[in-house]
């Protein structure tokens, strides 16, 4: 009975605090998720960032703490850092910690330290890279830079990861027109 009326609390919370969306608790793949959807409003207030509410996609997260916070940072308003907010941020969106650092205008340290406190290991560039996943890429046609784009590390990443799947370089310059 506690979790409900907590649920019924929060999502009253988000609709105070954001009047420009629709918010519902739903199920993705069985992971249950808060959803903020952006609303035309008839009488927008005054508020900072209503205009910019009317603009904004589908959101969702797990938390109503952490969705609180997304909705924040695309209105534009101060956001608490949170460790969870943080965590979720790094983890869930797949976010780099300079990338965290410039959404909760922090500097990159301090995400590092509220990921140590979240208890969230660091993500290292290129460590978990699929060697033979990368091979086939650029097999397939790819160049250096389009795989160093489509896996996230950098071109030199990619070459050594040729060369340890045996795959020979094509030569520089502009591929062969493909005739059909």
């Amino acid at each position: 009975m506690g979790a409900v009326n907590d649920e019924a609390d929060e999502l009253a919370a988000l609709r105070q605090s954001f009047p420009g969306y629709r918010f519902r608790r739903r199920n993705f793949r069985g992971v249950p998720c808060y959803l903020a959807e952006a609303r035309r409003l008839r009488n927008p207030p005054a508020a900072a960032g209503a205009a910019v509410a009317a603009d904004a996609p589908l959101v969702a997260a797990r938390s109503p703490a952490v969705l609180a916070d997304m909705l924040a940072v695309a209105a534009g308003r101060p956001v608490p850092l949170r460790p969870a907010a943080v965590a979720a941020a790094y983890r869930d969106h797949r976010l780099t910690m300079q990338q965290c650092a410039a959404m909760f205008g922090v500097s990159r340290t301090t995400i590092m330290k509220f990921l140590a406190a979240a208890g969230v290991a660091p993500r290292r560039p290129g460590r978990d890279l699929d060697e033979p996943a990368v091979a086939a890429a650029y097999r397939n046609g790819l160049s250096l830079r389009e795989c160093a784009a489509r896996f996230g590390v950098s071109e030199r990443r990619i070459t050594t990861a040729l060369q340890r799947q045996n795959v020979p370089r094509r030569p520089v310059g502009r591929p062969p027109q493909r005739t059909s």
